[in-house]
Order: structure tokens, then C-alpha cells, then sequence
């Protein structure tokens, strides 16, 4: 969950950077591009699963919102909302997540994720309040909204995947499937390739790599483990580590109002996940018979909470 909520923080300063010498479209191609390139090798070893013709209309709605959309909206968000208040917008991903979640998946998040939840939303909008150290057009900030609640339907519709699916196959679907759309702004991404100075490509690079390769390993991880209305409490830490990298990469310091709102999402992600702890040596014989994420769950009356606490 540290590693998932870092990953992703670093991409709000990165895409600072590459916006210097890229356009959204190009960031977006060359992302998804060089997370490809990267697991090639895996293809050709067969680390990647085989793509079931039954699973491939969700897999490729997977990849259009949670990598195609999300992107999009985002970088163009960007362009006009400082790092740190985009990251606190997208925050309210868990929001969508949650109601998707009870909606779709019929999953219940308990009274104490809920609490939880509401806790580090409020401390989102204590950030998103103060700016973040600065602000941005209306429309900008509507576009971030909309890239929020494209990533919470892309989690929705993953989850169910990884119960068939490892991480690095969703990735690797998900980035094909992304990149689809996009291939007619291939001529534009190549031609910045070549302009962009080595700091704005490295930046590109590192989205590919960091934070779309590694993060969606570590989130996957995540998401085999605990309801997707849960699991995405994480996603409150990723604009404290934004905040934090954007102040150590590009001397943008939050001010005193947004630190304390940074507090109050940690406090809310850790009042979900102590709740969850001393349940954890329970039904250790439960543990053994579900072996992993591949297995479907058995019937139970258990509640969520205690189904999250014995998978962990």
C-alpha cells in the first residue's frame, strides 16, 4: 500500500515535468508505450497469461478507462491545476470506487471503511480548500473529477479480472488496449521525442516504468487482498506523497493548511487499516483453503471487514 500510494505520487511532479516539452496526447502514448516495452520480456517468457476471448470486452474497457481516459483527463487537467491540487482531486477516486463497488459488486465496506473513508475525504478537501500551494481554472479541475472517476470504474472493473488474471497480465492488457486508440498521435509523441530535453523524456520514462508498470503491480497486490471500496482508501495517501516529492523535486512546499489536511488522510486510511488488525489470526484454516486470488471465494456470512482481515 506504501509502495502503490509513492508510485503514484510520483507521477504528479513527473507530469509537471514532461508537460514542459510533451502534449497530453504524447505523454499518453509514450507511456503506455514504454510500460509495453517493458513487459516484453515477460510476454515472451510466458509470464502473461493468454487473454480468454470471454474476458477481452472487459479487459479492453479496463484499459480505455483506466489507462486511455484517465490519462487523457488527467494531463489536460494538469495543464492548468497545480501537482498538488490535482493529486487531492483525484482523491475522491475512493468516493466513485465505493459506490461502484456497493453497486456493482455488491460489496460492503462496514461501518468502520466507511468511517474511515469519510475521515480522509475530509481531509482531501482540507488540501483541495488551501490549493495545494496553488490553483487552477474550473475546467481543469473538471477534467481531474472526470480522470477520478474514470480510474474508480477501471478498479471495478479489474477486480474481478484478478481472480483469473495476475497483475502483470492487466497491466499488459490494459496498456494494449490503451494504446489502441492513441496510435494516430504516435507522429506527435515522436516528434517531441526528439525535441524534449533529457529531464522532460527521463520523466516520461519513469511514468512508464514507476509508475505504470510497478505501481499497477503493487495495486493489484492491493486489490487480490481486500473489496475494491476498501482498497482504494489508499489512494488518499497518493497526494500526501505528491505533495511531499513536489516539495523535494520542485521546491513547491505546502503550506500549514495543507499539511494539516495531509494529517487528517493518514489518519483516515489508518483508522480503516488498525480496525482491520487484530483479526488477522483469525480463521487461519480459512486462509489456507482459499490458497490465493485465483480461487473463487466461498459462500460466507462473514462480514467484509472480517473477509479483508483473514485474506491480509
Amino acid at each position: 500500500m506504501a509502495a502503490t500510494a509513492v508510485l503514484w505520487g510520483s507521477a504528479f511532479p513527473a507530469i509537471r515535468i514532461a508537460l514542459g516539452g510533451y502534449s497530453p496526447t504524447s505523454i499518453a502514448v509514450l507511456r503506455l508505450a514504454f510500460a509495453l516495452l517493458f513487459l516484453l520480456p515477460a510476454a515472451f517468457t510466458g509470464r502473461i497469461s493468454r487473454l480468454r476471448r470471454g474476458d477481452a470486452v472487459r479487459m479492453a474497457a479496463f484499459g480505455l478507462t483506466g489507462m486511455t481516459a484517465y490519462q487523457l483527463l488527467l494531463y489536460a487537467g494538469e495543464r492548468h491545476v497545480e501537482g498538488g491540487t490535482a493529486a487531492m482531486l483525484v482523491a475522491t477516486s475512493p468516493v466513485f470506487a465505493t459506490v461502484l463497488g456497493m453497486l456493482v459488486l455488491r460489496e460492503r465496506p462496514g461501518a468502520w471503511g466507511i468511517t474511515g473513508l469519510l475521515v480522509a475525504l475530509s481531509g482531501a478537501l482540507v488540501v483541495a480548500m488551501s490549493g495545494g500551494g496553488g490553483g487552477g481554472s474550473q475546467t481543469g479541475m473538471g477534467m481531474i473529477v472526470l480522470a477520478a472517476a474514470a480510474q474508480a470504474t477501471s478498479f471495478i472493473l479489474q477486480k474481478p479480472l484478478l481472480r483469473r488474471y495476475s497483475g502483470m497480465d492487466c497491466i499488459f492488457y490494459g496498456s494494449l488496449f490503451g494504446l489502441l486508440p492513441l496510435l494516430a498521435f504516435s507522429p506527435e509523441a515522436a516528434g517531441h521525442l526528439l525535441t524534449a530535453d533529457g529531464g522532460q523524456t527521463a520523466a516520461v520514462v519513469w511514468l512508464g516504468l514507476g509508475c505504470t508498470v510497478l505501481a499497477f503491480c503493487t495495486w493489484s497486490r492491493v486489490l487480490q487482498a481486500a473489496p475494491a471500496s476498501t482498497s482504494s482508501l489508499v489512494l488518499y495517501a497518493v497526494p500526501v506523497a505528491a505533495l511531499a516529492l513536489d516539495a523535494v523535486l520542485l521546491g513547491a512546499v505546502p503550506g500549514p493548511t495543507a499539511a494539516l489536511g495531509g494529517v487528517i488522510v493518514l489518519a483516515g486510511v489508518a483508522l480503516a487499516a488498525i480496525r482491520r488488525a487484530p483479526a488477522r489470526t483469525a480463521a487461519p484454516s480459512r486462509q489456507v483453503a482459499r490458497g490465493g486470488p485465483a480461487q473463487p471465494e466461498p459462500a460466507t456470512t462473514e462480514s467484509t471487514d472480517e473477509r479483508t482481515a483473514s485474506t491480509v
